[in-house]
């Protein structure tokens, strides 16, 4: 019993002796594993499933080009665009055309408008690990007064990709018309 009370007593000595003892001012370093889970998904991700947080510049530009939408003024956001842009939009129609031609299609639409005015509810840019593109996804309301007086809102969800240099080269647009108020 003694040689193992002695033997604890001499593992505990030089443990303690082996202690590295922490500087004045230095905090205590701790190891943190991080392991991530492997989840299976039920579906096959035909695009991806890996994004983290993209460039904030992203979300800038194209807030910029929505404000100059309901401003009228579209062709200032003309540089955010690629050389050619495909666009699905909400109503069904796609657009596979010159960035100019682009332009001109939507501003066309904006001018038959009274006006246009917009509010965001949440906008966050993903990058897709292992490719060069960035997505914005902007989540809104767009309430537009025709040249009669009328009025019209729409619930919008835009999604924004933008190629490895930087420009825009696919929108697609969702939303919902008319929405009426939840209830409660």
């Amino acid at each position: 019993m003694k040689k193992i009370i002695a033997g604890l007593l001499a593992v505990t000595a030089i443990l303690t002796a082996c202690k590295e003892e922490k500087k004045e001012g230095e905090t205590e370093k701790k190891d943190v594993a991080v392991t991530a889970t492997s989840v299976t998904l039920p579906y096959k991700v035909n695009y991806s499933s890996d994004f983290e947080i993209g460039d904030s510049k992203y979300a800038k530009m194209v807030l910029d080009a929505w404000k100059d939408y309901d401003n009228g003024t579209l062709s200032n956001s003309a540089g955010v665009f690629g050389d050619s842009v495909a666009m699905h939009l909400a109503d069904g129609s796609k657009i596979n055309t010159k960035r100019d031609s682009a332009i001109a299609m939507v501003a066309a639409h904006r001018a038959t408008l009274k006006s246009a005015v917009s509010s965001v509810d949440a906008v966050v840019v993903l990058k897709t690990k292992g490719k060069d593109d960035t997505w914005v996804c902007v989540w809104g309301k767009e309430v537009d007064e025709m040249k009669d007086g009328k009025k019209d809102s729409t619930i919008l969800n835009e999604n924004w990709l933008f190629n490895k240099d930087g420009k825009c080269v696919y929108i697609e647009q969702l939303m919902q018309m008319n929405p009426k108020p939840m209830k409660k």
